[in-house]
């Protein structure tokens, strides 16, 4: 496993330099919007300390675009030139929350295809950027100290999907909207072919259709394929049961959980509910302990994953059992009303938590909760989250009035398992719910995907439903890089209110 934490990588030096010759130049002082943070440490961003929630943290950063030199300009008093504006899903539908918003001062450089074991500035800093800043709950941000003039390039990014825009004129000294610039949305692209999208294996299943939520906030369908050697970035395996593409995707059980090369290939693995246990023949017959290992390895070397209701049994024994990630009841476990859940705030120690403050405030704005609650559909309660499973992260539980109350419903925990957590670089998400219950996908199934489905093709076009929007939210937090709970996204401390 290698573990990516440099700062700037020694291939991008020279061009460091080059922009330190241009900065000489420029006449700009770092009272532009430039504080004097010095290094944040492996998780933060560009290796800079600063705020998120859309407050711009650039410190110690270029001042100039080398291959122009175009620079941030010297500003009088405490005005400086701003960028402003909101990212979106691929949709163009939601604002999302936790998007690396940059103005490189090179060429980003090609991202990785497959696990590896990155850190945020791994992800982000190839562009050496000039300035940056993180979303905030409402999708918005402000860059602050952006060089000035015509085709200025900004960068938009979460883990592995980025989109790279050039706004056609910025001014100095001055706020700028970038929408009003680009007379469109920011975006996370919709197509590999404009802008780069995470390599995401599909287990599809029969109780559920976790697969087309990727179609449903914008990505096209000329993305999803056959298993491996789909070109388009989203790979489809048959479970048991589970929709298929056409022509189809090849078994989940021979083909993506049998090995750990298999899995290594994929950035992101969404594993959906078949009805039963994940078996290792697609019928009856037990996971092996080599497929139980494979899994385990993936998420130790860097891999994300999203896993649902029955597919608990990858972590209630083998070698993720062993690391007491929760209490485990087996079986459906389902309620007979359908309950409302509250979003948690505050970590399983009593401090605050700033992503899951974020998830409240995103889900309110997106219009999510009803009286300050999440109602699910098809809720389960096969796994309880307390304190004494210290390795997980619950972020969403049934309210007090539910039968039975407070289950956890979404939890997360990063890896590898063992070390500090701002070394970690895996991440997986375990939901206890069908996030597809209620989304209208091949033609509004109520129990069980009808046989035969095809995806994407059979997957509803409506807006998400309320447990949609909030596994979207967890989708990007899946994909970006991995920080410590204390910390908001892309490693960076939540501004002061």
């Amino acid at each position: 496993m290698s573990i990516a934490r440099r700062v700037f990588p020694g291939c991008a030096l020279a061009s460091l330099a080059v922009a330190v010759a241009f900065a000489a130049g420029c006449g700009s002082t770092a009272s532009d919007g430039q504080g004097a943070a010095n290094g944040g440490g492996p998780s933060a961003i560009f290796g800079v300390s600063g705020g998120d929630g859309g407050d711009d943290g650039s410190a110690n950063l270029p001042r100039c675009i080398v291959a122009t030199g175009q620079c941030v300009a010297s500003c009088s008093g405490s005005t400086s030139t701003t960028v402003s504006g909101t990212v979106y899903d691929p949709a163009g539908r939601n604002p999302l929350y936790g998007i690396v918003v940059f103005v490189p001062s090179v060429p980003p450089a090609a991202l990785p295809q497959g696990v590896d074991c990155l850190s945020c500035s791994a992800l982000y800093d190839s562009g050496l950027p000039i300035a940056y800043t993180v979303t905030d709950a409402a999708g918005n941000f402000t860059l602050t100290g952006v060089p000035d003039g015509a085709n200025i390039p900004l960068v938009v990014q979460v883990g592995k999907w980025r989109m790279q825009y050039t706004l056609p004129s910025v001014t100095a000294c001055m706020a700028n909207d970038s929408g009003a610039l680009l007379k469109a949305k920011l975006k996370l692209p919709n197509n590999h072919t404009v802008g780069d999208i995470p390599s995401i294996a599909i287990a599809t299943g029969g109780a559920d259709s976790l697969e087309c939520l990727l179609h449903r906030i914008g990505v096209d369908e000329s993305e999803y394929g056959p298993g491996p050697t789909s070109p388009g970035r989203i790979h489809i395996f048959y479970g048991d049961g589970g929709s298929n593409t056409s022509p189809a995707g090849p078994n989940a059980w021979s083909s993506l959980w049998d090995t750990q090369q298999d899995l290594m290939a994929y950035d992101i693995t969404l594993l959906t509910c078949e009805g039963h246990e994940a078996t290792s023949d697609g019928n009856s017959a037990a996971l092996t302990p080599a497929m139980r290992q494979a899994l385990y390895d993936y998420a130790q070397n860097g891999g994300r994953v999203f896993a649902s209701h029955y597919h608990y049994n990858w972590f209630n024994a083998g070698p993720f059992g062993m690391q007491n990630l929760a209490t485990w009841q087996t079986g459906s476990q389902h309620y007979d009303t359908d309950p409302n859940a509250v979003i948690l705030q505050t970590l399983p120690t009593g401090q605050p938590f700033p992503r899951g403050v974020a998830m409240h405030e995103w889900l309110t704005n997106v219009n999510a909760l009803t009286n300050d609650e999440l109602h699910i559909v098809q809720a389960r309660h096969n796994a309880l989250v307390s304190a004494a499973n210290t390795a997980s992260l619950p972020w969403i539980e049934t309210d007090t009035m539910a039968d039975p109350p407070s289950q956890t419903e979404y939890f997360s925990f990063d890896t590898p398992f063992g070390t500090a957590p701002a070394e970690q670089c895996g991440r997986v998400v375990y939901s206890d719910l069908h996030v597809g219950a209620a989304s209208g996908d091949y033609g509004g199934y109520t129990d069980n995907v009808p046989a035969n489905s095809i995806v994407p093709t059979g997957c509803g076009n409506g807006d998400l439903s309320p447990q949609e929007k909030a596994l979207e939210f967890m989708l990007f937090d899946l994909s970006g890089c991995i920080t410590p709970p204390d910390q908001g996204a892309g490693g960076l401390p939540p501004p002061p209110k």
